[in-house]
């Protein structure tokens, strides 16, 4: 779901959520509530993906009627009025105690209700064991102090990713098939964060997307945690420090970035576009002669592959002023798996 955020209404909260566009599905602080299934679909070993399922001013006309006109005294010349007024941009004067230093589009060092973005998605129905590595990791992550210039691995953040630092087995990724993996669902976390990211203008120096789609949030916005060789990276491009805070509450994650920039008054929104549809092939079906003969056991749904691309537009009053492509994205299509009864076809025929 698209989530919308603009600053300049709250000093202390930066960006205020406008609410749901009528052309895409994703939201900045709304529910997303997928399927248990699809919550529990993602991955954890070395192998494994840890997650499954016209400028500022306005144009003004004066017209001045002929009639009723006083006409100039004597000796003056009437000057025309010009028809098409600009109205000049009015910038606020800043306090006294602002002129020195900091720079003036600076309020100071960071405070934890001085927020620039929030997104967050919905956990609620995983599994216990997935729940429980959410919450670790969201608890390993919370007040995170990234500094200006320094570039924050969210793999490093949340890790080591054992047994011995809080996490469970859970439904993980593993070339395209789902299996229980120690730590699985922390890819929620990342895919969470790298949104929020998004919205606050964080360089992101690293992402990659999972090897199928997830649940939790449209194509192109997910970030996916595998073994050493994918992480979610962010830079922090401002010249004062920012913070992470992440918190869990009743089966929602929240991810909010608090920097000591002064916002500019921009909305900024995320459009997820499909390219291309790729639909499963056959389902794969395994025969198990204890099952009744006509017995059809689904073991793992099919998963429609995509392309698709992710945008970041930003508008102020209305009017886009920035559209740029944040990544490519490639999900691969898988066929349903199913455990079947000797003489399925046949019955089933």
């Amino acid at each position: 779901m698209s989530r919308y955020f603009k600053i300049g209404e709250n000093k202390k909260n930066r960006f205020l959520i406008f609410g749901l566009a009528a052309a895409v599905s994703l939201s900045a602080c709304g529910k997303n509530r997928p399927s248990e299934e699809d919550n529990d679909n993602e991955a954890a070993d070395p192998r494994a993906e840890l997650d499954v399922t016209n400028g500022t001013g306005n144009s003004v006309e004066s017209e001045v009627p002929n009639e009723g006109r006083i006409a100039p005294p004597e000796g003056m010349q009437e000057v025309p009025i010009s028809e098409n007024i600009q109205t000049p941009v009015v910038q606020d004067v800043p306090d006294e105690d602002m002129l020195g230093d900091p720079p003036l589009h600076v309020t100071g060092t960071p405070e934890a209700d001085f927020l620039t973005s929030e997104f967050s998605t919905w956990y609620g129905s995983s599994s216990p064991a997935r729940c429980g590595n959410i919450e670790r990791a969201a608890e390993l992550l919370n007040g995170t102090v990234i500094e200006p210039g320094e570039v924050f691995s969210c793999a490093a953040g949340i890790g080591p990713i054992t047994e011995d630092n809080g996490y469970l087995p859970a439904g993980t990724f593993v070339q395209g098939k789902v299996e229980q993996g120690i730590g699985g669902g922390v890819c929620q976390v990342s895919t969470t964060l790298y949104n929020a990211a998004l919205f606050a203008g964080l360089t992101i120096v690293e992402r990659a997307p999972h090897s199928m789609v997830v649940g939790y949030v449209e194509p192109a916005r997910d970030a996916a945690i595998a073994g050493n060789y994918k992480d979610l990276k962010l830079r922090n491009d401002y010249n004062y420090p920012v913070m992470i805070e992440a918190v869990t509450d009743d089966g929602t994650l929240y991810f909010r970035i608090h920097t000591s920039e002064e916002d500019v008054g921009n909305t900024v929104e995320l459009v997820s576009v499909i390219i291309e549809e790729i639909l499963p092939s056959e389902p794969v079906l395994t025969v198990d002669e204890s099952l009744p003969e006509d017995a059809y056991n689904v073991t793992q749904k099919a998963h429609t592959g995509y392309q698709a691309e992710l945008y970041r537009v930003v508008s102020r009053d209305g009017i886009e002023i920035l559209r740029e492509k944040v990544n490519t994205s490639y999900y691969a299509a898988t066929p349903e798996y199913a455990t079947v009864g000797s003489n399925y076809r046949t019955v089933s025929n």
